[in-house]
């Protein structure tokens, strides 16, 4: 007797206008997993009409004489005034997305855009939103402002360029560390930061306050201070390079082959506006030390994935990593099934990611271990009553697979 094939389509963007009855009927079961489904009129109506199964976030109904392109970005992506993408675009960027002003013309050309990060755009392209979907943070910023890096750090160089009258917008914080800024010059081309937060020398604060508003947040690096802006190792190396009087803007982890006395003996003054890490044998020690922090933390030795792009969790990695797992500033997180809801509560941390996928088993345990985080959902292949099926499925061995970018059906 003659046995059906199954069929398990995984993409980003899944285009099904183009399907035909007699190409897909032979299917005892067919799976679509993507973020977004292209339909017709008429491929409605198949679909229907077929044993299919859609796992998506968003369907998209366009004719079927509209050409669609696709493009696929792993890391961040700027639209400005002179970005060429075609018509009728779906953009799927696996990373952070910046929209300039000026650039509604260039908008109007993307049928769907998604974001596996965050989004910054102007507030007059606000109404650009509903043919978006959002895996993370979306902030607007002001249409009149040039918009900068969420953390400006001003060089010497910055006086020379910047442009009279101009505001910049800074999500996050402006930083003047250099010594040889010409503050006195940026501050007479009556510029305008437009910032929360701005870090600066103690004897450069009277001269540039004209260029924040009231509302800014004013922090003051003392004289004879270095300023070390961001997440810190701490050992000789830095303090052989900077100094022995730090002003640490972030946190500190103290290098696990540090020479304690060796290290305490150099430097004289540490000013750390953030948490430190030590390990245990290192607190005692660390403790004598003229230091100034927040919070003291003793590290595990601990499975650390930090930064990329995507990642992948499994059984094994729990069984060789007795101290627990941390994952932070990652933009997909896949946790696969054989990983319990018990070992993900005892031993998982995950902080600053923009999509985790997980069962629905799994969801609960992840959300509760979980620090700003997008989106917690369902791998492709396992929606509701689906689990048992999809595992199944996968298995088989007269299973069609496809796995792309973009697929046209």
């Amino acid at each position: 007797m003659y046995k059906k094939k199954n069929c398990i389509v995984n993409c980003d963007v899944c285009d099904t206008r183009k399907m035909k009855e007699e190409e897909y009927s032979h299917y005892e079961q067919i799976v679509i997993n993507a973020d977004i489904v292209i339909v017709s009129e008429s491929s409605k109506s198949l679909l229907n009409k077929l044993p299919v199964t859609l796992n998506h976030d968003k369907i998209i109904e366009l004719t079927d004489m509209v050409e669609v392109a696709v493009k696929t970005v792993s890391g961040s992506y700027i639209i400005t005034g002179e970005t060429t993408d075609a018509e009728n675009t779906v953009l799927v960027v696996d990373g952070n997305l910046l929209i300039e002003s000026g650039t509604e013309e260039i908008m109007k050309k993307y049928v769907e855009i998604v974001v596996n990060g965050s989004l910054k755009y102007p507030k007059s392209l606000g109404g650009f939103l509903d043919r978006m979907t959002i895996n993370g943070s979306a902030k607007s910023y002001p249409d009149e402002c040039k918009m900068m890096d969420s953390e400006l750090v001003i060089d010497k160089y910055f006086p020379l360029r910047a442009k009279e009258g101009s505001k910049y917008y800074v999500e996050n914080v402006v930083i003047i560390k250099d010594k040889e800024v010409d503050v006195e010059k940026l501050a007479g081309k009556n510029i305008e930061f437009i910032t929360p937060k701005a870090i600066l020398p103690e004897n450069k604060i009277e001269e540039s306050l004209m260029m924040f508003d009231e509302r800014v947040e004013i922090v003051a690096v003392p004289d004879g201070m270095e300023l070390i802006y961001g997440d810190t190792l701490l050992n000789e190396t830095l303090v052989a390079n900077k100094g022995g009087n730090l002003f640490i803007y972030g946190n500190v982890e103290l290098d696990a082959n540090a020479d304690m006395n060796r290290l305490g003996n150099r430097i004289d003054k540490l000013d750390i506006m953030g948490s430190v890490t030590v390990r245990k044998e290192q607190e005692t020690a660390f403790k004598n030390w003229n230091t100034k922090y927040k919070e003291l933390i003793i590290s595990k030795n601990s499975v650390q994935l930090k930064n990329m792009p995507k990642v992948k969790i499994d059984k094994s990695i729990f069984e060789n990593a007795s101290e627990g797992i941390e994952v932070s500033n990652v933009v997909k997180v896949a946790i696969e099934k054989d990983v319990t809801a018990e070992m993900i509560l005892e031993k998982l941390t995950v902080m600053n990611c923009a999509l985790i996928t997980c069962s629905a088993e799994q969801a609960s345990a992840v959300q509760a271990v979980s620090i700003n985080v997008g989106k917690i959902g369902r791998p492709f292949g396992v929606e509701e009553g689906m689990d048992d099926i999809g595992g199944v499925m996968k298995c088989l061995s007269d299973t069609k697979m496809v796995n792309a970018d973009s697929y046209v059906m």
